[in-house]
């Protein structure tokens, strides 16, 4: 749980900060901050994506987990939350600001895959990536939304480290080089979004893809039975 106790520091010294900075921080410090971590996001992406041993079941498990996530408009679920909880937002209002951060940092495909890769390999690259995106978030928030941000950290350590210890029960299941792979290689396709996304320069909906890192583990079982 390396990662996930390292992604809720982040939070707790990046709201800390907020907290005592306030309206002193400018945007331009935080896109620059933004775009550096945004092409790593790119590097890791890429790097677990040419780990893929099947591209048809990669394909097939986006494609399908996009279609189901479309059809249930998951993001638009996501999306239409976060209005509700930001609009009862106010400066001070404890409750609502953690929760409209602890949705921010929690909702998302890198804290399943980072959950799933610290808890299977140890490899907590992912979570330290973002680490660094919550932790300068948690430092904007903090500063606009007051100390409810600050406690956001409990539902890092909750949520994250939940899916940790549920990676390590299915570990036998991605003891299997193949499944492991395509599953990774799925996942690093869905960070290259997130990190074009965080540029600028697209506005895929990854969120919608979340089903894919199931169903690519359903396919590559079967594939590799045939």
């Amino acid at each position: 749980m390396t990662g996930t106790l390292i992604n809720a520091l982040s939070v707790i010294v990046g709201s800390s900060i907020g907290l005592f900075m306030g309206s002193r921080l400018t945007e331009r410090y935080r896109k620059i901050v933004i775009n550096a971590i945004s092409l790593v996001t790119l590097l890791i992406g890429l790097k677990l994506s040419l780990e893929v041993k099947s591209i048809f079941w990669v394909l097939l498990s986006l494609i399908l987990g996009g279609l189901i996530g479309e059809l249930i408009s998951l993001d638009g679920i996501v999306e239409k939350l976060g209005d509700y909880v930001n609009k009862r937002v106010q400066k001070g209002d404890i409750v609502n600001a953690f929760m409209s951060a602890s949705l921010l940092f929690c909702v998302g495909p890198m804290s399943i895959l980072g959950s799933f890769q610290d808890g299977l390999k140890g490899d907590y690259s992912i979570l330290l990536l973002k680490s660094a995106l919550d932790g300068v978030s948690s430092l904007f928030l903090a500063s606009s939304l007051g100390i409810g941000v600050f406690f956001s950290f409990i539902t890092i350590l909750l949520y994250q480290g939940s899916l940790t210890l549920f990676a390590r029960v299915l570990s036998p299941v991605f003891d299997n080089a193949y499944i492991a792979s395509n599953f990774y290689a799925t996942g690093g396709i869905m960070l290259i979004g997130i990190g074009f996304n965080l540029l600028g320069l697209t506005r895929i909906k990854t969120i919608n893809y979340i089903f894919a890192l199931i169903l690519v583990v359903i396919f590559s079982k079967v594939g590799g039975i045939l």
